[in-house]
């Protein structure tokens, strides 16, 4: 064997056992993709990793891919049946090939590789990621076609058209009223198995239920009555007209309660707030350097202070309700409010008719501080 070959294989070897480097495709798939970018990450890394394996062990060993290429079929069905359009697999598949050819012909620059040896294993590993490629289109295809075959796949298809589009013909075709109002439900559930064990209980005879986008979905006149360990979003009730608005919206709040750890029931309106603060993320930080300057965020001190103003905030000015809730004594939680306006502009009793603006602007500043979010390219 070539020691060129020899020491791909050690370099292949490395970065298949590296997280960074699973983390890195991940990125890259999720960077591309809106659709990808919107599932869990744990999800797509999965995925990744498996299919990372598979393909660096064929080279590594210098064989073809074999029973090894059925990961790929774990994938394609997963995404068919949580309604991700084959275009959004293929562009996030796209961009972690070229993110792992990348960092091979990186990390070989400066060594004693010849750029021959270089060349014909990026073509080996092409060849082999082409054939997962093919995989991927072939089981992708073999599940979408099987889902049209079920009487469950028309409604399904109404669901997802609704919510994308609007309605576009007879709603009553699939079984909705156009005289009524309807709420629209996203459950925190993106894996297709899992999801079956709630599709039942979101299903009602008057809506439709199923994957969209790669979450489990509802359009139903009633909001369910049981109560779920998982995260629900709920818009209210709105013409079917106005439900693929309102599902644009739980789709982000959604996000936002995921970020805060809330579970069960939750409703829409009720994320205004937290929802606003998260789409707005420039915004946030412009408030926070305004406002917060005096504070260092590597300081658990001023952590501390940031926390307890903001229990302040949301508690409505109540230093008992504050100090229940923080677990302390109320005259700990006046201290440290006395602390954090000498060390920022912060005033725990506003007068005036701007109050309610004035905590509002503090709250969404202590929000962004203590929770920072990226923003969406």
């Amino acid at each position: 064997m070539p020691a060129g070959r020899t020491r791909l294989r050690r370099l292949l070897e490395q970065m298949r056992a590296e997280p960074d480097t699973v983390e890195g495709v991940t990125s890259a798939a999720r960077a591309k993709s809106a659709l990808v970018a919107a599932l869990p990450q744990q999800d797509v890394q999965r995925h990744i990793a498996a299919l990372m394996a598979a393909v660096s062990s064929a080279y590594i060993d210098g064989v073809e891919l074999g029973d090894s290429i059925h990961v790929a079929d774990r994938l394609a069905e997963d995404r068919a049946l949580q309604g991700i359009p084959l275009a959004s697999l293929l562009e996030g598949f796209q961009a972690g090939r070229h993110y792992v050819m990348t960092q091979i012909f990186e990390r070989t620059a400066n060594t004693d590789v010849e750029p021959d040896e270089v060349f014909a294993c990026l073509m080996e590993l092409d060849a082999l990621a082409n054939e997962m490629q093919n995989r991927l289109v072939q089981v992708y295809r073999e599940t979408e076609l099987s889902l049209t075959r079920t009487t469950h796949a028309v409604r399904l298809q109404a669901l997802r058209s609704l919510l994308h589009n609007g309605p576009t013909g007879n709603v009553a075709a699939v079984g909705l009223d156009p005289r009524k109002k309807y709420h629209c439900l996203i459950a925190d559930v993106s894996a297709p198995r899992e999801a079956r064990a709630f599709e039942a209980a979101l299903t009602t005879t008057d809506g439709l239920c199923g994957m969209v986008d790669g979450y489990l979905c509802a359009v139903s006149g009633r909001l369910p009555e049981r109560k779920f360990e998982i995260l629900l979003v709920a818009a209210p009730a709105v013409p079917a007209a106005d439900l693929a608005g309102a599902y644009r919206l739980c789709q982000t709040a959604l996000a936002s309660a995921r970020r805060r750890n809330l579970r069960g029931l939750q409703h829409l309106t009720s994320l205004a707030l937290p929802l606003s603060v998260d789409t707005h993320p420039a915004l946030g930080r412009m408030l926070a350097t305004e406002h917060l300057v005096g504070l260092d965020p590597d300081d658990e001190f001023h952590q501390l202070l940031a926390k307890t103003a903001l229990a302040y905030l949301e508690h409505g000015g109540r230093t008992d309700l504050v100090a229940g809730a923080l677990h302390v004594h109320p005259n700990t939680v006046k201290h440290r409010l006395r602390r954090m306006a000498e060390l920022t502009s912060f005033d725990p009793t506003p007068n005036g008719n701007g109050s309610l603006a004035h905590s509002l602007r503090w709250w969404w500043a202590l929000q962004s501080w203590l929770s920072p979010v990226g923003d969406k390219h």
